[in-house]
């Protein structure tokens, strides 16, 4: 199966979750994304989801590097709760969270972090390709 195909392949799948990636100088494709970017009285929240994604001829297999960043400043009451699961060497994510501050509930949020990477995985394998996740950057890098 052709690389352009696959790409976009990838990049539907990513469409329906509502992520646009962009093709990038140094990977095939990338994301860079706030999951969440929310302010209240006494603080604020963000999660930043970045990933890269190289889809490697020589080997057919698509190298994905995901990270995500969650910062915290200020003074909030709530409940949060986090699952995560490992299939192979594939982490499904799910975090889930809601917060009040002095004037109430001031956000709730609940995503799939690991929908992203199924999403890829399963392009992935229907163009017959396999799917490796890799834990350095560089490895989801041109060379």
């Amino acid at each position: 199966m052709m690389k352009n195909e696959l790409m976009i392949e990838i990049e539907n799948q990513l469409a329906t979750l509502g992520i646009s990636p962009e093709k990038g100088n140094k990977t095939d494709l990338s994301i860079e994304t706030e999951l969440l970017d929310a302010s209240f009285s006494t603080g604020k929240k963000k999660i930043r989801y970045e990933a890269m994604i190289l889809l490697d001829e020589s080997a057919n297999t698509v190298k994905m590097y995901e990270k995500t960043t969650e910062i915290s400043v200020g003074v909030s009451f709530g409940m949060s709760g986090e699952s995560s699961f490992q299939s192979g060497k594939t982490l499904f994510r799910k975090v889930k969270s809601i917060q009040y501050g002095p004037e109430g509930k001031v956000f709730e949020y609940n995503f799939d972090i690991g929908a992203i990477s199924k999403a890829v995985k399963s392009a992935a394998q229907t163009q017959g390709w396999s799917f490796k996740t890799v834990i350095m950057k560089k490895n989801a890098m041109y060379r």
